[in-house]
């Protein structure tokens, strides 16, 4: 499952992009190619997966060769034999070369096996790491998508406010004129305007913000953040399944990346303790070398690699209870989501029906624009609320299925589908 998901993931990057419009899975797709932190995963996972030779070689054949080439020039003077002191001088120029095979293979070196055990479990940890930033992606994506466009909902909740306001002042400056009303109700009213006004200053900040980090992840520009397809008003929360929390605890012991990554990085450690700890034994080949004693440096670092050992177990003890922690707030959160949509959806409905019958009443003159502007301002805030409960649905149902380790592309897809599509970039699919 783990290599389908990150094969597929890699795959789907190779799709076009379409230059004016965003859809989820367009954003993921892109996402793939050009966000740095999962760009960053992927060479942090093919350098952990080189562990695995390396901790090999010191199980196989070690060949050396040597190669050495000299000229060589004397010049020697000495006396003649027989000749009372007359020097000989003598001069020598001659090439000198030696060359070597050497092949080495240890019959017995714990070292050895343990530092190609650690090898593997260091592969191991890197593809677990892989696996969890994959996951990761899809969350993020999903996380930024549904940002922006929440941010724009409260964009609409609070330019709503600050209309209601601003006629509420109206109506109260008319009356104080009229001396019908208080300066303490005109200048409460007021504060509250100001404040609105300040409120979408922020809100509109918050959609520029937003857009920035969807446009960080994915490597789009977006000229406007109208341009992100919008979430469907009709919505249809999923049943959960499998139903059993036990279910999908179960899953996550046996698949969680992160609980994956810390078995896998005790076992390293364990290795690592090994390797140390065999610093006490022979190495056996056609010679025999044994480490009898060295200071203590030996002592020192098995002491050492164990409490390194107890502390990555500690952390596989931390991490499973983490990962489960987590996992029931993403169930209990899913599971409730369709109640808290449906509650929403009724009080979106009852809302509009309100602002409908306050603008019948304006025109029969039994209300003023005020009552409708605050029956906006209340059909503003269901909607918002709303959109909320929906974008949380969505993120709660991929943390929890990521919580468990299953998760996959097509869990994206199914989210994608509760969003409006490109027409244009479906069609070239």
């Amino acid at each position: 499952m783990k290599k389908t998901l990150i094969a597929s993931a890699l795959a789907l990057s190779s799709l076009m992009m379409d230059a004016h419009a965003l859809d989820l899975m367009n954003a993921y797709e892109s996402a793939l190619a050009h966000d740095p932190t999962f760009r960053a995963a992927i060479k942090d996972a093919e350098a952990g997966r080189a562990n695995l030779e390396i901790g090999r070689s010191g199980l196989l054949p070690q060949l050396s060769a040597n190669y050495y080439s000299a000229v060589n020039n004397s010049h020697v003077a000495q006396p003649q034999y027989g000749t009372f002191g007359q020097t000989v001088i003598t001069n020598q120029a001659y090439p000198s070369n030696n060359s070597y095979f050497q092949i080495t293979q240890a019959l017995f070196n714990l070292q050895a096996v343990a530092q190609f055990r650690q090898g593997a479990a260091q592969a191991n940890l890197a593809q677990a790491r892989l696996v969890y930033n994959t996951q990761d992606l899809l969350i993020r994506v999903l996380q930024a998508y549904t940002d922006l466009l929440f941010s724009q909902d409260q964009y609409s909740y609070v330019a709503a406010q600050k209309e209601a306001f601003k006629e509420q002042l109206q109506v109260n400056t008319r009356r104080f004129e009229k001396g019908e009303g208080t300066i303490t109700d005109t200048l409460e009213t007021r504060a509250s305007y100001e404040m609105a006004d300040a409120q979408v200053i922020e809100a509109r900040d918050g959609i520029e913000n937003n857009k920035r980090k969807l446009e960080a992840i994915t490597g789009i520009e977006l000229h406007s953040a109208s341009e992100v397809k919008p979430i469907f008003k009709s919505f249809r929360v999923q049943t959960l399944n499998p139903k059993a929390f036990e279910l999908w605890k179960e899953t996550a012991l046996a698949s969680n990346p992160e609980i994956l990554a810390s078995q896998h990085n005790e076992e390293v450690a364990r290795q690592d303790m090994q390797k140390n700890v065999a610093g006490n034994y022979p190495t056996a080949g056609l010679q025999a070398t044994w480490a009898l004693f060295n200071g203590g440096q030996t002592t020192g670092l098995i002491s050492q690699s164990r409490a390194n050992f107890e502390k990555a177990q500690a952390q596989t003890d931390e991490a499973r209870s983490r990962v489960l922690t987590e996992l029931r707030k993403q169930y209990d959160a899913t599971l409730s989501s369709e109640q808290k949509v449906a509650a929403l959806n009724r009080a979106v409905e009852s809302a509009s029906e309100l602002t409908k019958a306050m603008r019948k009443s304006v025109k029969g003159g039994e209300r003023i624009n005020l009552d409708v502007l605050l029956a906006d301002k209340g059909l503003a805030t269901a909607q918002r609320d709303l959109a909320q409960a929906k974008y949380n649905y969505l993120l709660s149902n991929l943390r929890l299925k990521q919580q468990a380790g299953n998760l996959t592309t097509e869990d994206l897809q199914m989210a994608a589908s509760y969003f409006d599509r490109d027409q244009n970039l479906a069609a070239k699919r």
